[in-house]
């Protein structure tokens, strides 16, 4: 038996996140599927990180346990021939059997980018278009309310389940890659379901003048959504 770290790079804008789901597009049950086509049976591949709808990676790990005469080394070729353009394995080695990419993921790095211009992108797909006026100092300044170990309740999407809901920040920063366009790089032991997006939304309130600053702490201690 050996054990196969796959680290994946994909654009999620065509599938309903990672986990595999009911009749839904996602990127767990493309590789999972291909994976038993060559195998002649079903294997589970474990993600370190389940991505939310129209999510994208640059670096997601996973790994799953095969007896077959393919070698670690050759899946990437394997798959690559087999699954579509948008999904590509950019590394696949062996790993100790005891190694398991969710489990063992020490931190997670997510980035959000926003263009806040008059005028949307031609080409890139990848970015929230946000046409309105934003206060982006305001913005940079709420970031280390965020920061920290913390209950984020209150920025978890609906129907959410996990026992537990709190959350390390190590840091959170934001950054001007080209006029007008923006990215938000947070880094963490984990996020819950929809938590940076439902930050970043928030971020955009207080930019927008609809919130202050000194708010956010008070939306943390809730523990609402509804805040």
């Amino acid at each position: 038996m050996r054990n196969v770290r796959l680290q994946i790079e994909y654009d999620g804008t065509d599938f309903q996140g990672w986990q595999r789901q009911l009749d839904r597009p996602t990127i767990q049950a493309f590789i999972e599927d291909n994976l038993a086509e060559v195998l002649g049976r079903r294997t589970v591949i474990y993600g370190a990180s389940r991505t939310d709808s129209g999510v994208h990676a640059r670096g997601q790990v996973a790994n799953f346990y095969t007896d077959g005469k393919i070698t670690p080394a050759q899946w990437r070729s394997v798959l690559n021939f087999r699954l579509p353009k948008t999904i590509r394995i950019l590394e696949s080695s062996e790993m100790p059997l005891a190694f398991h990419a969710q489990r063992d993921a020490l931190d997670k790095v997510y980035e959000y980018r926003i263009l806040n211009r008059p005028v949307s992108s031609a080409l890139d797909r990848r970015v929230l278009f946000y046409p309105k006026p934003l206060d982006w100092a305001a913005m940079r300044a709420t970031l280390p309310h965020f920061v920290g170990t913390k209950d984020f309740r209150s920025f978890q999407g609906a129907k959410a389940e996990r026992k537990t809901t709190v959350r390390t920040i190590h840091s959170f920063d934001l950054f001007e890659d080209a006029p007008g366009l923006y990215r938000f790089r947070i880094c963490g032991s984990g996020f819950l379901k929809q938590m940076v997006r439902t930050i970043v939304g928030t971020l955009l309130e207080v930019g927008e003048g609809k919130r202050t600053i000194d708010s956010i702490p008070a939306v943390i201690a809730s523990g609402q959504r509804q805040k």
